[in-house]
């Protein structure tokens, strides 16, 4: 029986650094519970190049990448720290001086079979989250929230090789413990444990 995939936590979250020709460098992941649902969208460009009177080759390349993110609750302090909020005795005040992070986004999937698969989107900016919120009708509606960011490659070439996503199936080191420590953006960035020893999640 094939793999099917039925489910999804762990969200992850942590902020890029650096990210320029020289040097990459992400914060340490920190987790958000109450994972509701994901979706990654990128769209590819192509382009029919003609010749000896016909098609002749099509040239393909990485356009946006869109993000959705469904999540129970964005708490205020993380979003004060994502969004550039201030915080004043308690307060959170939004401002169009705010600055919003770049952040790489982590969660896994339940596989059928057993097992989880692992997921790392390197480098993306929230939108910021609209207010919306409706009475009750007799019993308790849950109000999820939903963030919408923009996913682009990484700008690193020689340690982030432009690349804008990871990903890993469970086994040879790879578990919640060990992919989430860190960001993976390539087999030396990925330890499975004290050791340091590396594990190849793919090149």
């Amino acid at each position: 029986m094939g793999k099917i995939l039925t489910g999804l936590d762990m969200f992850h979250i942590a902020e890029v650094l650096k990210d320029t020709k020289n040097e990459l460098e992400f914060s340490v992941p920190e987790e958000l519970p109450g994972a509701v649902s994901m979706k990654l969208d990128p769209k590819s460009e192509t382009e029919t190049f003609y010749a000896d009177n016909g098609a002749y080759a099509q040239l393909s390349s990485l356009g946006d990448i869109d993000g959705e993110m469904e999540v129970a609750d964005l708490p205020l302090d993380m979003q004060a720290r994502i969004f550039g909020k201030t915080v004043e005795k308690g307060i959170h005040f939004s401002s169009a001086d705010d600055r919003t992070l770049e952040i790489a986004l982590g969660f896994r999937a339940k596989i059928s079979t057993g097992g989880y698969r692992y997921y790392w989107a390197l480098k993306g900016k929230p939108e910021l989250v609209p207010v919306e919120h409706k009475t009750e009708e007799g019993k308790p509606s849950p109000q999820s929230t939903q963030v919408k960011i923009k996913f682009s490659p990484l700008t690193n070439v020689k340690k982030g090789k432009r690349r804008w996503e990871a990903k890993a199936e469970e086994g040879g080191g790879v578990n919640a413990d060990t992919w989430f420590r860190q960001v993976v953006y390539n087999a030396e960035s990925f330890t499975s444990g004290g050791n340091d020893e590396v594990v190849d999640v793919g090149k």
